[in-house]
This record gives C-alpha cells, sequence and structure tokens, in this order.
C-alpha cells in the first residue's frame, strides 16, 4: 500500500441501530491508524462493508455488492464486518476472492491487530471468534463525531433463542455493560452538546439478568442492576434533554419502566414492543416465551400510564405452518394494540436456526397476500393514529435537512415520529416547536411556531 498518502477508508452499512454504531467504532479505530474517511470506493485503500443478515437473502447482496465495489476498487483491500462475515466466516474468502479481511461482530477492537497483518504481507486476515467474556468497545464521547443524537450500547448479544433468529449465532450471547459505565458516558455526550440518546441492545429491558455472569468486569453487585433502576439513573444523572431505548422484549418488559418513564420528562414517550404474532400456537413455535395475553398486559401497561406513549411493533408474516387462523389472529391483535408504526416482514429461513429446519408450508403468493393485508390495515390505523396530531404543536429535534427537498429541515419528536418542515440549516441541533399542518404516510410536515 502506497504510504506517500494519507490512506482513505471507505465504509458501508447495512442493518440496525447497532451496526451504525458498530461502524462509529470501526471508523474511529481506523482512524487511529490512520485511515481518513472518503465516499468514494474507488479512492478507497481500505473498502469495509458492515454487513445485516436479519432479511432474505442477504448473504447474496452482500456479494453482489462486493462485484461492484471490486470493479471500483482494483488492488485495494476490501473488508466484511458484522453479522455475515460472523455467520460465513472463511466461506467469506471461498465465495469471493477478492475479500482479505472477515471482521466477526466481538472483533472490532481487534482491528489493529488484522490490518497489521494485511499491511505487513498477509493475503488474508481473520477474527471470527465469539465469548461471553468478550469486552465492550467503547468509544469515547470526545471521539464521537459531532451530532445531536448518539447510540449508547447497553447490552450485546441475546439469550432467547427464538427458533427464526441467528442473532445469538452472530452477536454471541448476552451481555451488560456496567452501569456506571453507561451513566458516565451518558453524561459526557451531554457535556458535548448532544441532545438525544437511544440505549441500544438486542433485548435493552433483559439488561443485567445475565451481566454478572457475562461480563469480565469485577465490580460490585450494584454495577448491575434492573433495566428499570438503569433508566432512572441514566434520566436522573446525565443531563441529557431526549432518552429513547429499542428494542424491548415483552417477555421482560415490566410495569416498572413505564413508572420510571412517568417519573423523568426526559424518558421519551416511544416503545418499540415487537409481537412478531398473534398466535399462541406460532408464538410457541417460535420460541418466544410469552402469550398472546403476556403480550397484552404488558401493553396495557403502556396504555394506562399518564403520558401519551406510542407503541411500534413487529410481525412475521408466513412463520412454517402459519394457517389463515392464525394470521387472522395476528390481524386482531393489530387492531386490537394500534400500533403508531410497524415493522413487517416476511418470513425467510436464517441460517444455523431451528426454524430453518422447519416444512415452510406457506407459499410466498400466500405471504405476498398476507403481508398486503396487514400493511393495509396498519395504514388505516396509523392514518387515524397520526390524526390526532393536526393541528398539535410537536417538539422536534432538528437534525438535518430533508432528504427529499433541500429546502426543508427534518427531525424527529419524543414520540419518534418523522417531521419535516421549512427552515434555516442555523436550526440543526436545537429543539424546536413545530404546529403540524398535514398528515403524510409516515411522517408529519408542519411550521415553527
Amino acid at each position: 500500500m502506497d504510504s506517500s498518502h494519507n490512506k482513505k477508508l471507505y465504509l458501508e452499512t447495512w442493518g440496525c441501530q447497532m451496526n451504525v454504531h458498530d461502524s462509529e467504532k470501526a471508523s474511529h479505530i481506523l482512524e487511529g491508524l490512520g485511515y481518513e474517511q472518503t465516499s468514494d470506493p474507488g479512492a478507497a485503500d481500505l473498502v469495509l462493508l458492515n454487513t445485516c443478515m436479519v432479511r432474505e437473502k442477504a448473504e447474496r447482496k452482500v456479494y453482489s455488492r462486493i462485484g461492484n465495489i471490486r470493479n471500483a476498487a482494483g488492488r485495494r483491500i476490501i473488508g466484511v464486518m458484522g453479522c455475515v462475515a460472523q455467520a460465513e466466516a472463511e466461506r467469506v474468502f471461498e465465495r469471493s476472492p477478492d475479500v482479505r479481511l472477515v471482521v466477526g461482530t466481538q472483533s472490532i477492537g481487534k482491528l489493529p491487530e488484522l490490518v497489521a497483518q494485511l499491511e505487513s504481507g498477509f493475503h488474508r486476515a481473520i477474527d471470527v471468534r465469539l465469548s461471553k467474556d468478550a469486552d465492550f468497545v467503547e468509544l469515547a464521547p470526545e471521539k464521537r463525531r459531532a451530532g445531536v443524537v448518539a447510540f449508547i450500547t447497553i447490552t450485546e448479544g441475546c439469550d432467547k433463542f427464538c427458533s427464526y433468529c441467528i442473532v445469538p449465532f452472530t452477536r454471541g450471547r448476552e451481555r451488560s455493560r456496567p452501569a456506571s459505565s453507561i451513566v458516565a458516558e451518558a453524561k459526557a455526550l451531554a457535556s458535548r452538546g448532544v441532545k438525544e440518546v437511544h440505549l441500544l441492545g438486542q433485548n435493552v429491558n433483559s439488561y443485567g439478568l445475565s451481566g454478572r455472569r457475562t461480563s469480565k468486569t469485577k465490580d460490585n453487585d450494584s454495577e448491575w442492576t434492573t433495566f428499570a433502576d438503569l433508566l432512572d439513573r441514566v434520566a436522573s444523572e446525565s443531563g441529557l434533554s431526549r432518552i429513547k431505548f429499542t428494542t424491548s422484549y415483552p417477555k421482560d418488559f415490566t410495569a416498572d419502566i413505564v413508572n420510571v418513564i412517568e417519573n423523568h420528562t426526559n424518558l421519551c414517550e416511544w416503545i418499540h414492543l415487537p409481537a412478531q404474532s398473534g398466535s399462541d400456537r406460532i408464538l410457541r413455535m417460535m420460541r418466544r416465551g410469552y402469550t398472546r395475553r403476556d403480550y397484552l398486559d404488558r401493553i396495557s401497561y403502556i396504555k394506562q400510564s399518564t403520558r401519551d406513549i406510542s407503541i411500534t411493533g413487529d410481525f412475521i408474516i408466513g412463520f412454517p405452518g402459519e394457517t389463515e387462523d392464525d394470521f387472522a389472529q395476528s390481524l386482531e391483535l393489530a387492531a386490537e394494540v394500534e400500533y403508531d408504526g410497524l415493522y413487517i416482514f416476511n418470513y425467510s429461513p436464517r441460517p444455523h436456526t431451528p426454524a430453518a429446519a422447519f416444512a415452510d408450508t406457506v407459499p410466498d403468493s400466500i405471504k405476498a397476500e398476507r403481508f398486503a393485508r396487514m400493511q393495509e390495515l396498519q395504514r388505516r390505523i396509523q392514518s387515524r393514529r397520526y390524526s390526532r396530531y393536526l393541528g398539535m404543536v410537536v417538539e422536534v429535534l432538528v437534525e438535518g435537512e430533508s432528504a427529499r427537498s433541500g429546502q426543508d429541515l427534518t427531525g424527529h419528536t419524543r414520540c419518534q415520529k418523522v417531521v419535516n418542515f421549512k427552515g434555516g440549516r442555523a436550526a440543526v441541533g436545537d429543539i424546536v416547536n413545530i404546529r403540524v399542518t398535514e398528515l403524510r404516510a409516515n411522517s408529519l410536515y408542519g411550521e415553527q411556531v
């Protein structure tokens, strides 16, 4: 590699907020090795793809993208990190000889060693080791790129082993960070001007349940607490204007969480609580660990709150063996909950998961038809739910220019609604009041008050 110029990094991120945060960590580590980011893969010395494997045919899309980048990247290093790297491991090299670097989900901190191997003449470098004792890669707040929204990882991995989910195989077993470390990071981010923080984890409200047995930190037991107590500490001690969290797992969601939200105005009115199915039979096959009644009990905690808390969720359509009656129960559950937003996915088998061995008895045509019915139901519900905002003044954190119109600014409400409005770029980073004048399919439009 030519050392006569600054080394360039092209980093492309797919998938969840956890991947976005992982890319932020990788970028900082590589900057410490002399790499500067570029938006042009053709100009990069190191091209790194941070991948997701939740969706169908994820691997195929990754290899297709590698082929496209290869044409632009010439003899440069191409690397794969994230869930596809973790699941595929050595097979990445076999399927794409152009790849020279494979970085597993727990190996971001090993990037200096891996890159050093390549720069010293090794043709390939890989680290995909998973350990329940793996350290968290913590990014110091002063090293973050300036922004008004930041992410804090509080847990990594998952111990639930739902029958369809690949996360335990790509992210490893569940681990919790010590509470003092999380609170310190939140305080430092607030002191640097961050207005909103998202606490991240595959199952955030499982925080602390396995922390003592999976973290190498030898602090006393007070370092791990319940998720509700952690929320209370972050809200009380951080100085942040807004705190959000995702994703919640229904089995571990407690009324205490709602009680804490009610006690702190900087805990925002939004909870993402995936149901996945409304059928007890399908929930058992999915190994979700709760029933329809259990889920509705959790929803009742939220709806009985004195705060108007928005609820979003997930449903999987066409899980193996799903009958028309099973699907009807999912429609009924969605209608009863009345979600403010819903992520709907057609089932697709993921490697290593038990459900991959199930007979997929639901044809694609039926999945598509059921998907459309669920989508139409949610469209009607969402339209009705959004109508309550028309004429209302909402608080919006201005995050930047709207992607659809360079004349508009965009941001989120406390309840995670997207709001677009006309305004000058100087408002980015401010929390402003917007009167909603127009309802759109998945966003609100308004004018600054």
